[in-house]
Order: C-alpha cells, then structure tokens, then sequence
C-alpha cells in the first residue's frame, strides 16, 4: 500500500479494527438483547472485509493477505469457546 494516500490507509486500518471488535462483540453479547445487532454486524463486517480481500487479491495489492487474517480471526473469535470446562454460559 506504498501508493495509498494516507486516508486509504487509516481506512483499511479502522475497517480492520472494527471487523474485529464486531467478533468479539459477538461473544461478549450471547445471551444479551444485543446479541442479534452484534450478530448482524458481524455478517456484514466479513462480507466487508471479505469482499476487502478479494478485491486486494484481483487488483494485486501486496496486503491482501492481512485482509484474509483478519477474516480467518472474526471467524476464529466469534466460534471458539472461551469458557473453561464445565462452565455454564451467563444468560442476562
């Protein structure tokens, strides 16, 4: 991103960022009422950076990859189970 300007740059940045506080938000809100919008802005936050990714990839942006780690990560964060062994889920 050599060539970015630098508003690109803090864009593709906080966009990153923000993907994944949508997956955590995903755990920390199971059981809440939020848990529905935090839901919903997950989805749209891995088509956002999926799409990121994929559009990386065919215009030959060498940080493509990073786009690709950080939706592996949402994945990783919004299904692992974080609880220890016997555990019971808090339900509000």
């Amino acid at each position: 991103m050599e060539s970015a300007s630098a508003g690109v740059v803090v864009a593709w940045v906080t966009l990153h960022a923000l993907a994944l506080a949508s997956a955590w938000g995903t755990r920390v809100a199971t059981g809440s009422r939020m848990e529905l919008v935090m839901q919903l802005a997950f989805l749209a936050a891995m088509a956002v950076v999926g799409g990121a990714a994929l559009i990386g990839r065919q215009i030959d942006i060498d940080v493509w990859p990073a786009s690709a780690v950080t939706l592996m990560a949402m994945v990783i964060m919004a299904v692992i189970d974080l609880r220890r062994a016997g555990e019971t889920a808090h339900v509000a």
